[in-house]
């Protein structure tokens, strides 16, 4: 997160969100405080405006997917390690060491690391996008998605949205209030407190813009010198999503990330390369 007397950027992971930071660091006075982590309530005084970015949800499955493939990501790290059943606090709480060691117990890891096992492979992608929308494997995802609700109903990328876009930090149990996509429609139109998205599709020219409209000024040349900075935290990845995706995983996608896709104007692969 970045923190500027008039500004706050949260980061939504895989969105460009290391890059736009790093501008706003070297743009403005302010401080790095945390990675992906929830705005707490005092940041809510005065009137700082609020940064989010935000990327095409079939785009970002895959640069999740293949961030994993590079042995990278928080989602490839608690996936594919085991971890242990000792230090989980057995004397002090044994029921709630023994729920946790049954999530840790029942991870198939090696499953999980299979289907990252080359960046090539569509069918990798396409068994691990299935996984990571399947009950049976949602606890390994960690974060406190497979008790929530929201994964009842929508995707990891979803609930990341309302979790870092519309609920501030200590607010987490009113995710566990949606059972269903309109309540979460509505939840989110209440409440998401970001008056600015930054679109990875058009990261640095929706930067400046979000950033000007609301009083900073950016010199033309110091734009064209941020233009020209090679991105961060790429994957390895070579290939667009028409080799990835099948009519089966698009519509996964569609239906899961269904909130994202319609407030922002996505449009599936397919029907991109129609038009």
């Amino acid at each position: 997160m970045f923190i500027s007397e008039n500004f706050v950027f949260i980061e939504f992971h895989k969105t460009g969100c290391s890059h736009i930071r790093n501008i706003l660091n070297n743009l403005l006075d302010g401080e790095l405080r945390g990675k992906h982590n929830q705005a707490s309530p005092d940041l809510f005084t005065g009137k700082r405006v609020f940064l989010g970015s935000i990327r095409d949800p079939w785009e970002w499955y895959m640069s999740l997917w293949a961030y994993g493939c590079d042995n990278k990501g928080a989602v490839f790290n608690n996936v594919t390690r085991r971890g242990s059943i000792r230090g989980l606090g057995w004397k002090r709480n044994p029921y709630a060491a023994f729920l946790r060691s049954l999530v840790i117990l029942s991870k198939n890891s090696r499953k999980w690391k299979d289907v990252y096992r080359d960046i090539n492979d569509a069918e990798a992608f396409r068994t691990w996008l299935h996984m990571m929308h399947d009950e049976r494997y949602l606890s390994a995802i960690g974060e406190g998605y497979s008790a929530c609700s929201v994964s009842r109903i929508a995707g990891l990328m979803t609930f990341r949205y309302l979790t870092l876009f519309c609920t501030k930090l200590g607010e987490q149990k009113n995710l566990n209030q949606l059972s269903t996509f309109e309540q979460i429609k509505s939840y989110e139109n209440h409440n998401c407190f970001i008056d600015h998205f930054i679109r990875n599709e058009n990261l640095e020219s929706d930067l400046f813009r979000g950033l000007e409209d609301f009083g900073a000024k950016i010199p033309d040349n110091i734009k064209s010198e941020i233009i020209s900075r090679p991105k961060t935290n790429i994957s390895s990845r070579k290939r667009g999503p028409e080799y990835y995706y099948n009519v089966e995983s698009e519509n996964l996608v569609a239906k899961r990330e269904r909130l994202i896709i319609e407030k922002f104007g996505y449009v599936a692969p397919s029907l991109r390369a129609v038009t």
